[in-house]
């Protein structure tokens, strides 16, 4: 009997300690689930590239600060035939934002907070994420105006806060970090950009051609055709047909002569030179041609795999008929230096938009490999 109250008083314990152990094991798995749920439960972040959800409260949105935003953010992009703006803006309150969740799902968002209205529901947010001490910076120094975070609400976002003391300190925060965060979008963008241009699979007979006459690399998508090739020029001209759209990609190669080759004049004495030979309208005499009347043309010094290049952005036109559209020029330098090519890209899209197609093809020219 007493043998048997021992085990008893032994298994007792050793079963209360079991069950303390089975509880606590329970209890270390359930936080362990809540913390892998809170690391995978994240959804992938969707949307379209060039696109900004603007968070703000309607106060600040519809007042100088909203009028200063789209002063810079949603300003015509360089150089169409129609006005069409760098990004596409999207604006919801803080409580729009999270009353419907797949408006937290998005790419691409820029918040707007003027942290001396404490009762603003975007304050409260902004000052939770950035914390008290970075707010509390903000609200005594104007230059302490940005920050940049990302994966708040899903994978894959990039979150930019614009804030200030005042509105006038929020609209300046705008003016001085523009540039700054439009070259993070692009960059954020770029991988969806890139997805975009090469959503088919590749041509490795044109980017051979490509290779031999003109001794660069560049990957060609398949729905990419060729129109031209004159092997003593050298020139090659591929053409992608879409339901709304022409994209044209042209190469020439010429020998470096000297400077003067990198004018805007000579480059567009270039361009219209391959125009006349080549492109022929409907019309009799229909040739393409650089408007240099209408809207100006951009220059920009720029790189190409790390050789000097300058950059034209303006409107080509036919001369007989009223087609026309955007086109981007890079002269390059080759890598030894003894010839220089030009890229020209240009599309025709009568009714459509054509921000993003002008895009895709400048992604293309710009990660040339030499």
């Amino acid at each position: 009997m007493k043998e048997k109250n021992l085990t008893f008083n032994i298994v007792k314990p050793l079963l209360s300690i079991s069950k303390s152990v089975l509880i606590l094991c329970a209890l270390l798995l359930a936080c362990n689930g809540e913390v892998t749920k809170s690391i995978e439960s994240k959804p992938k972040a969707f949307g379209k590239y060039n696109e900004i959800v603007v968070v703000a409260d309607d106060t600040v949105w519809d007042g100088m600060v909203g009028d200063s935003f789209k002063y810079y953010f949603a300003s015509a992009y360089p150089i169409m035939p129609s006005p069409e703006p760098i990004f596409d803006l999207r604006h919801f309150t803080t409580e729009e934002l999270y009353a419907e969740p797949l408006r937290k799902e998005l790419r691409t968002y820029i918040i707007l907070a003027d942290l001396s209205d404490f009762e603003s529901p975007t304050t409260r947010m902004v000052t939770k994420d950035i914390g008290d001490n970075q707010a509390g910076e903000a609200m005594k120094n104007p230059k302490k105006n940005s920050t940049v975070g990302k994966n708040k609400w899903a994978n894959g976002q990039v979150l930019i806060y614009l804030f200030g003391n005042s509105p006038e300190s929020v609209a300046n925060s705008i003016t001085q970090n523009f540039s700054a965060a439009t070259q993070r979008i692009h960059e954020h963008d770029a991988r969806m950009l890139k997805q975009m241009t090469y959503a088919r699979e590749l041509n490795l007979g044109y980017q051979a051609k490509i290779q031999d006459y003109f001794n660069i690399e560049l990957p060609i998508p398949a729905d990419f055709r060729q129109v031209l090739l004159e092997e003593e020029e050298p020139l090659i001209w591929l053409r992608k047909d879409t339901k709304d759209a022409i994209m044209n990609l042209v190469f020439m190669k010429m020998p470096y002569k000297d400077k003067s080759q990198f004018t805007k004049k000579e480059i567009v004495a270039a361009i219209n030179a391959y125009g006349e030979k080549f492109v022929d309208g409907e019309k009799p005499n229909d040739k393409m041609v650089v408007n240099e009347e209408d809207l100006p043309i951009y220059e920009y010094a720029a790189e190409v795999d790390g050789q000097y290049s300058v950059e034209l952005r303006g409107l080509w036109e036919m001369t007989q008929s009223f087609v026309g559209g955007p086109f981007t020029a890079n002269l390059i330098t080759s890598k030894d230096g003894k010839e220089v090519i030009l890229a020209l890209s240009y599309v025709y899209a009568p009714g459509a938009d054509k921000r993003d197609l002008v895009q895709q093809l400048d992604y293309m020219i710009k990660n040339i490999e030499l």
